[in-house]
């Protein structure tokens, strides 16, 4: 694997932003996966051990994110663990330093996640004409003449904030790309919800495909 696959780009302050506090239970999900690609020659391949790397240079939203990551992947065949544990330094690390960590008998496999982008886009929301009823009257004739009122209610834009990821799998045997994905997080209400959101969707979409168990 060449150095440049675990290089922090521009955005990587954002991705650990959103993994700035611990896993929390599972909150509804906002998470999609547009694209998921398994790599030709593959079709058999299935992890039972993942080495979860989350590319970033603040060492404590790192472990936070992994630490994350790797409890929505574990299952009752695969394990997976978090970078961090072997690798605290949260430098760039030569290929030297990669190789030793996930050694040749421990893991099967190496999962890394970065942001790509964080897109804001403005949506309009239509205004809205309707009846409102009038609280009762004891008598019929005031009760007809104010028995509702038109009410109108403005047209407004709201902003809709997307985090999208990359998340890829290579295998350990040969450091050959497995599986791509990319993940997309639509407003989630807090910063426990977005990366929940993110990992379970992940997890849950590497156990379709049967790359995990």
């Amino acid at each position: 694997m060449s150095e440049t696959c675990f290089r922090a780009s521009a955005l990587t302050a954002v991705l650990l932003a959103v993994a700035a506090a611990a896993c929390s239970t599972t909150a509804p999900s906002k998470t999609t996966i547009p694209r998921s690609e398994r790599v030709a020659g593959h079709e058999s391949t299935v992890f039972r051990s993942l080495f979860v790397i989350g590319v970033g240079e603040d060492n404590r939203a790192r472990m936070l994110f992994e630490d994350a990551f790797a409890a929505a992947l574990t299952g009752s065949r695969t394990r997976a663990q978090p970078s961090w544990e072997l690798l605290p330094q949260s430098t760039l690390l030569s290929e030297q330093e990669l190789e030793a960590a996930v050694g040749t008998d421990d893991f099967d496999g190496v999962l890394i996640a970065r942001l790509v982008s964080v897109d804001e886009e403005q949506e309009y929301v239509e205004g809205r004409t309707y009846s409102e009823r009038h609280p009762r009257y004891r008598y019929y004739k005031g009760y007809y003449k104010g028995s509702y009122k038109v009410v109108h209610e403005p047209g407004y834009y709201e902003t809709r904030t997307t985090y999208r990821l990359e998340t890829n799998i290579y295998a350990v045997s040969d450091g050959s790309l497995v599986w791509s994905a990319d993940s997309h997080t639509v407003d989630p209400d807090s910063i426990n919800e977005g990366i929940d959101s993110m990992t379970a969707a992940v997890a849950a979409e590497l156990k379709e495909k049967g790359l995990i168990r």
